[in-house]
């Protein structure tokens, strides 16, 4: 009965003693370490709990990766389409994250205050972001996050950790880096690729989960 107690009072991030968020895990037992725990954000039964990575070196970053098969694509000549967003290419999809689900995403941005994902795109003489080719930025993708804000080269600009598609030669990639107090733009969801097309180009995406804390 202690012991059942305890776990109400001080969840340990098991199935059956999920914590609000890993910030919560973190305060209640400073020891744990990195790794896959489960949270329940709106405390409810814990049926719909979700299995998360919690960054305690960070003081407890809850981390939601996208669905598996929504996290990335290698690179492929994709044809040039008018509609512009991945999505809407052939073969193209949104970044979606069911296993979070949108109600115990929702709880989990009440109960944060900043949250942070990484972007990469790869590339195959396909320019990202700044092209030294050209000296400009015409070629920047913009990215798109959940309540449909869009991080481009002219606004909301996204850190950029490193630049190797601006080049254009061979293969490389291109990490952008999303900080913002505003959780609603948070996760990403879509992107818009504007150097592709040509012979010999192609492109690819890897997205990191989004953490919040």
């Amino acid at each position: 009965m202690r012991i059942e107690l305890e776990k109400i009072k001080k969840p340990i991030g098991t199935r059956n003693s999920p914590a609000r968020t890993c910030q919560d895990l973190h305060y209640g037992h400073p020891q744990m370490k990195d790794g896959f725990y489960w949270i329940d954000p709106n405390l409810g039964m814990p049926d719909d709990a979700v299995k998360v990575w919690c960054n305690m070196e960070s003081g407890g970053e809850t981390c939601v990766s996208p669905d598996v098969h929504a996290s990335r694509m290698p690179n492929i000549p994709w044809r040039k389409s008018t509609e512009g967003w991945y999505s809407t290419l052939r073969g193209g999809f949104r970044i979606s994250y069911d296993s979070m689900g949108p109600v115990q995403l929702t709880f989990l941005r009440l109960m944060s205050s900043q949250a942070h994902q990484n972007f990469t795109y790869t590339c195959i003489n396909s320019a990202a972001w700044y092209d030294s080719r050209i000296g400009n930025y015409e070629n920047a993708i913009k990215l798109q996050g959940d309540n449909e804000v869009e991080f481009t080269a002219e606004e909301n600009k996204p850190n950029v950790i490193l630049d190797g598609c601006k080049a254009k030669r061979a293969e490389s990639k291109t990490v952008f880096e999303v900080r913002t107090e505003k959780l609603g733009e948070l996760p990403l969801v879509d992107f818009y690729p504007v150097d592709y097309g040509q012979q010999q180009q192609a492109f690819g995406f890897e997205v990191g989960p989004v953490c919040f804390k």
